[in-house]
């Protein structure tokens, strides 16, 4: 009887948390701090995984389970156009859509193709990220994997590389498998990665694409975007939204990934395991409202800080010689809406500037960048000018200047005209010489293999050779006496 009452409290539990391995915490990325992390009682959400992040700088915004485990439905199909655009393809290759890619989707499963027809690599695009077609999924699998088991693991791998570790693919679709997982976190970095091509910008914000007929269907085929609020007859409606993709499997419930911009200014959300589908909608227009609100203006870059100069140089008839130098400064201040919360000093700055500047230059002439980068994504590029105009010396000034002849003018730029001929002509004679010398080893080894061979071959003549056994042979297995025939 004890036993009995065991076994139903077990029962019970299963019951009473059906999700408990589902939305399991996994380890976070490496880089990823409880400080980056907002509160999550500040925002009423439907979903039970959310994540709220700065598209340019990765900076997370608010997050709730945002690291837990969770089934990613349709927006797999995220992945699975970023390695076709990253393939390289021509926009006008064709995929064939196979009998097995389009057996493997049940009707009711947004099947979209026929057998042996042929979309171009752009049109499998949109019906993937409009239509969610799941067989032309399967057709791209087939296309760039060879099979469906490759491809994925082609996708789990590019997963990891962007940083999304917790993330494990098993089909290009999105039909729900057990080991097929992910979290909110990883899928914004994947949407994230996704957004660095402008094909894949102007896809998701378009609403309605025609596919041509085939030989199996006449007519065209017009597909919608299956993102409510970037319609402005819907009820979701949201100005603020560029667009996204879609989820759902009975497991996954809803789920959706959305870009929204407001000015300058974009932010990346996905919502997971919403019960109704309007849900996500609403999720998502709670989250970019109070992502947008939360950013301010913020001085990145003090142009008057940044002190520099650059060798001004001439060339004469002795080498190049260091007539002076020429101050570069940057056009104005750099100020960035960045999120509240964010450290600034989290930016790292990069000057890209020559080594030197021949004469006659003009003032204001644009002569570098500077380059300001966060998490190894660049912000802001701003252009460098030179402060003053820099004029060649005559012949006169430089006798002034370098009275040694002009020899002791050269500094370190003359080892870079004639020095480095000169290095580079030895370094060549080197590396020639010690080729002769492994060739000539080479051949020298060769010749005697060769006098060795022919000796063996010659002894082939003489009795008692390889084993011979006859009366000759003495009781040393390694000396042989030979009787010639």
């Amino acid at each position: 009887m004890l036993k009995l009452r065991i076994v139903l409290i077990l029962a019970l539990a299963a019951f009473a948390f059906p999700r408990a391995a589902y939305g399991a915490q996994t380890e976070p990325a490496a880089e990823q701090t409880n400080s980056e992390i907002a509160d999550e009682s500040i925002m009423e959400l439907e979903s039970e995984f959310s994540i709220l992040v700065d598209a340019n700088t990765g900076y997370i915004i608010h997050g709730v389970n945002m690291i837990n485990r969770a089934y990613p439905a349709s927006m797999t199909k995220v992945m699975t156009a970023l390695l076709l655009l990253e393939s390289g393809h021509d926009m006008s290759t064709p995929i064939v859509h196979s009998h097995e890619a389009i057996s493997n989707v049940m009707p009711w499963h947004s099947g979209l193709a026929y057998v042996d027809e042929h979309l171009t690599v752009e049109e499998a695009l949109y019906a993937i990220m409009l239509a969610s077609a799941n067989d032309t999924s399967n057709a791209v699998a087939e296309f760039l994997g060879g099979s469906m088991e490759n491809f994925a693991r082609m996708m789990t791998v590019r997963a990891h590389q962007l940083g999304a570790v917790n993330t494990n693919f098993t089909n290009s679709h999105g039909l729900w498998e057990e080991e097929h997982f992910t979290t909110a976190y990883d899928i914004a970095l994947i949407m994230r990665e996704a957004l660095t091509h402008e094909m894949f910008r102007d896809i998701i914000a378009t609403q309605r694409f025609t596919l041509p007929p085939c030989k199996n269907y006449e007519d065209y085929r017009l597909i919608y975007n299956t993102h409510n609020m970037i319609f402005p007859t819907s009820q979701f409606f949201n100005p603020n939204i560029v667009g996204g993709k879609t989820g759902f499997t009975n497991n996954s419930r809803h789920t959706l990934v959305s870009l929204g911009r407001h000015g300058d200014l974009e932010l990346i959300s996905v919502v997971m395991y919403v019960d109704q589908r309007g849900g996500i909608f609403t999720d998502t227009a709670t989250l970019m409202e109070y992502g947008f609100g939360q950013f301010a203006p913020r001085t990145v870059f003090t142009a008057g800080d940044f002190v520099h100069t650059v060798d001004l140089v001439q060339r004469s008839g002795e080498g190049v010689l260091v007539i002076g130098d020429v101050g570069v400064y940057a056009d104005g201040d750099l100020v960035l809406s960045l999120p509240a919360g964010f450290d600034t000093k989290s930016i790292t700055m990069e000057v890209h500037l020559p080594d030197r500047i021949v004469a006659p230059v003009a003032q204001d002439f644009a002569v570098g960048r500077v380059t300001l980068e966060h998490d190894g994504n660049v912000l802001a590029e701003i252009p460098l000018f030179t402060a003053a105009a820099g004029h060649q010396l005559s012949e006169h000034d430089l006798a002034e200047l370098f009275p040694g002849g002009g020899v002791a003018g050269y500094a370190h730029y003359a080892a870079d005209d004639d020095n480095v001929e000169r290095a580079n002509f030895v370094l060549n004679v080197i590396l020639a010489s010690a080729g002769v010398l492994v060739f000539g080893f080479v051949m020298v080894r060769f010749l005697q293999f060769s006098r060795k061979s022919r000796r063996r071959r010659s002894m082939g003549k003489y009795r008692g050779y390889r084993g011979y056994n006859g009366p000759y042979r003495s009781n040393n297995n390694y000396k042989f006496k030979f009787r010639y025939k």
